[in-house]
Protein backbone atom coordinates (compact mmCIF):
# COMPACT_ATOMS: atom_id res chain seq x y z
CA UNK A 1 0.00 0.00 0.00
CA UNK A 2 2.81 2.42 0.91
CA UNK A 3 4.53 1.60 -2.40
CA UNK A 4 1.34 2.36 -4.33
CA UNK A 5 0.92 5.71 -2.59
CA UNK A 6 4.61 6.54 -3.15
CA UNK A 7 4.41 5.57 -6.84
CA UNK A 8 1.20 7.56 -7.30
CA UNK A 9 2.77 10.61 -5.60
CA UNK A 10 5.85 10.45 -7.83
CA UNK A 11 3.63 10.20 -10.92
CA UNK A 12 1.50 13.18 -9.87
CA UNK A 13 4.56 15.29 -9.09
CA UNK A 14 6.11 14.39 -12.44
CA UNK A 15 2.95 15.34 -14.32
CA UNK A 16 2.61 18.60 -12.39
CA UNK A 17 6.20 19.60 -13.02
CA UNK A 18 6.14 18.78 -16.72
CA UNK A 19 3.00 20.71 -17.63
CA UNK A 20 3.19 24.11 -19.27
CA UNK A 21 3.67 25.77 -22.61
CA UNK A 22 7.33 24.97 -23.03
CA UNK A 23 6.68 21.27 -23.73
CA UNK A 24 9.13 20.43 -20.93
CA UNK A 25 12.91 20.36 -21.35
CA UNK A 26 15.32 23.25 -20.96
CA UNK A 27 16.13 23.30 -24.67
CA UNK A 28 12.60 24.57 -25.36
CA UNK A 29 13.00 27.57 -23.07
CA UNK A 30 15.18 29.48 -25.54
CA UNK A 31 14.78 30.13 -29.22
CA UNK A 32 17.58 28.63 -31.32
CA UNK A 33 20.16 31.05 -32.76
CA UNK A 34 18.80 30.65 -36.30
CA UNK A 35 15.14 31.17 -37.06
CA UNK A 36 13.53 27.73 -37.54
CA UNK A 37 11.46 27.02 -40.65
CA UNK A 38 8.30 26.58 -38.57
CA UNK A 39 8.48 30.04 -36.93
CA UNK A 40 5.12 31.84 -36.98
CA UNK A 41 3.06 33.78 -34.50
CA UNK A 42 -0.26 35.45 -33.78
CA UNK A 43 -0.10 38.81 -32.03
CA UNK A 44 -3.38 40.27 -30.74
CA UNK A 45 -3.34 43.71 -29.16
CA UNK A 46 -5.26 46.87 -28.35
CA UNK A 47 -8.50 47.37 -26.49
CA UNK A 48 -9.75 43.83 -25.80
CA UNK A 49 -6.94 42.62 -28.12
CA UNK A 50 -9.08 43.46 -31.17
CA UNK A 51 -6.17 43.97 -33.61
CA UNK A 52 -4.42 40.85 -34.88
CA UNK A 53 -1.34 40.01 -36.92
CA UNK A 54 -1.40 36.34 -37.94
CA UNK A 55 1.73 35.19 -39.77
CA UNK A 56 0.36 31.65 -40.10
CA UNK A 57 -2.34 32.97 -42.47
CA UNK A 58 -0.60 36.22 -43.59
CA UNK A 59 -3.52 38.30 -42.31
CA UNK A 60 -3.91 41.50 -40.39
CA UNK A 61 -7.22 42.40 -38.74
CA UNK A 62 -7.90 45.96 -37.63
CA UNK A 63 -10.64 46.95 -35.22
CA UNK A 64 -12.60 49.91 -36.62
CA UNK A 65 -14.56 50.39 -33.36
CA UNK A 66 -17.99 51.59 -34.59
CA UNK A 67 -17.57 49.99 -38.02
CA UNK A 68 -16.62 46.47 -36.90
CA UNK A 69 -13.35 45.09 -38.18
CA UNK A 70 -11.57 44.67 -41.47
CA UNK A 71 -8.91 42.15 -42.51
CA UNK A 72 -6.28 42.32 -45.19
CA UNK A 73 -3.49 40.15 -46.52
CA UNK A 74 -0.29 41.26 -44.84
CA UNK A 75 2.79 39.19 -45.63
CA UNK A 76 5.85 39.67 -43.46
CA UNK A 77 8.89 39.30 -45.73
CA UNK A 78 11.74 37.00 -44.74
CA UNK A 79 14.05 39.88 -43.73
CA UNK A 80 11.43 41.35 -41.38
CA UNK A 81 10.52 37.93 -40.03
CA UNK A 82 14.20 37.28 -39.23
CA UNK A 83 14.40 40.66 -37.45
CA UNK A 84 11.21 39.93 -35.47
CA UNK A 85 12.65 36.56 -34.50
CA UNK A 86 15.93 38.20 -33.46
CA UNK A 87 14.09 40.73 -31.29
CA UNK A 88 12.04 37.96 -29.68
CA UNK A 89 15.30 36.20 -28.81
CA UNK A 90 16.84 39.41 -27.44
CA UNK A 91 13.81 40.06 -25.24
CA UNK A 92 13.89 36.47 -23.91
CA UNK A 93 10.22 36.26 -24.73
CA UNK A 94 10.04 32.53 -23.98
CA UNK A 95 11.29 33.25 -20.46
CA UNK A 96 8.37 35.60 -19.81
CA UNK A 97 5.83 34.16 -17.39
CA UNK A 98 2.54 33.14 -18.98
CA UNK A 99 0.88 35.99 -17.12
CA UNK A 100 2.61 39.05 -15.76
CA UNK A 101 1.92 40.41 -12.32
CA UNK A 102 -0.43 43.20 -11.32
CA UNK A 103 1.17 43.40 -7.88
CA UNK A 104 4.13 45.68 -7.24
CA UNK A 105 7.13 44.59 -5.19
CA UNK A 106 5.76 46.55 -2.22
CA UNK A 107 2.47 44.61 -2.42
CA UNK A 108 0.32 47.41 -3.88
CA UNK A 109 -1.81 46.78 -6.95
CA UNK A 110 -0.79 48.35 -10.26
CA UNK A 111 -3.43 49.76 -12.54
CA UNK A 112 -4.04 52.25 -15.29
CA UNK A 113 -7.13 53.16 -17.22
CA UNK A 114 -7.59 52.84 -20.11
CA UNK A 115 -5.32 49.92 -20.79
CA UNK A 116 -4.61 47.57 -23.68
CA UNK A 117 -4.46 43.81 -23.79
CA UNK A 118 -1.72 41.87 -25.58
CA UNK A 119 -1.58 38.18 -26.45
CA UNK A 120 1.29 36.56 -28.32
CA UNK A 121 1.19 32.93 -29.46
CA UNK A 122 4.48 31.71 -30.93
CA UNK A 123 5.33 28.52 -32.76
CA UNK A 124 9.03 27.81 -33.24
CA UNK A 125 11.27 24.79 -33.32
CA UNK A 126 8.35 22.41 -32.83
CA UNK A 127 7.17 24.09 -29.63
CA UNK A 128 4.50 26.61 -28.76
CA UNK A 129 4.43 29.37 -26.18
CA UNK A 130 1.81 31.94 -25.21
CA UNK A 131 2.31 35.19 -23.34
CA UNK A 132 -0.44 37.58 -22.32
CA UNK A 133 -0.32 40.87 -20.51
CA UNK A 134 -2.02 44.21 -20.20
CA UNK A 135 -0.67 47.70 -19.86
CA UNK A 136 -2.49 47.52 -16.53
CA UNK A 137 0.36 45.32 -15.27
CA UNK A 138 3.23 46.60 -13.15
CA UNK A 139 6.12 48.01 -15.13
CA UNK A 140 8.61 45.24 -14.46
CA UNK A 141 11.75 44.69 -16.53
CA UNK A 142 9.93 41.83 -18.27
CA UNK A 143 7.00 44.07 -19.20
CA UNK A 144 9.31 46.84 -20.41
CA UNK A 145 11.04 44.33 -22.74
CA UNK A 146 7.64 43.25 -24.07
CA UNK A 147 6.55 46.85 -24.61
CA UNK A 148 9.76 47.61 -26.50
CA UNK A 149 9.28 44.51 -28.67
CA UNK A 150 5.59 45.17 -29.38
CA UNK A 151 6.22 48.85 -30.16
CA UNK A 152 8.78 47.71 -32.73
CA UNK A 153 6.35 45.11 -34.12
CA UNK A 154 3.48 47.58 -34.46
CA UNK A 155 5.31 50.74 -35.48
CA UNK A 156 8.24 49.44 -37.55
CA UNK A 157 6.72 46.32 -39.09
CA UNK A 158 2.91 46.48 -39.24
CA UNK A 159 2.47 50.21 -39.83
CA UNK A 160 5.20 50.21 -42.51
CA UNK A 161 3.19 47.87 -44.76
CA UNK A 162 1.17 49.38 -47.58
CA UNK A 163 -1.61 46.87 -46.80
CA UNK A 164 -1.95 48.35 -43.29
CA UNK A 165 -1.80 51.95 -44.49
CA UNK A 166 -4.60 51.21 -47.01
CA UNK A 167 -7.02 50.20 -44.24
CA UNK A 168 -9.69 52.70 -43.18
CA UNK A 169 -9.29 54.75 -40.04
CA UNK A 170 -11.24 53.68 -36.97
CA UNK A 171 -14.39 55.68 -36.19
CA UNK A 172 -15.70 56.14 -32.65
CA UNK A 173 -14.18 55.59 -29.24
CA UNK A 174 -14.25 53.12 -26.36
CA UNK A 175 -16.03 54.11 -23.20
Amino acid sequence: MKRTILLLSVCLISVGCSSGNHNGGAEDSVLPANMPDDFDFVYQYGYDANHELNTFDDLYTKNLIDDGEVSTVLVINDRDKEEIYKKMRESNILETPDELTREAVDGTQCSSNPYTTHMLDIKANGGEHSVSWTTNNCLTDELMELIEFTNYLHEDVIMSHEAYRALPEAEGAYE
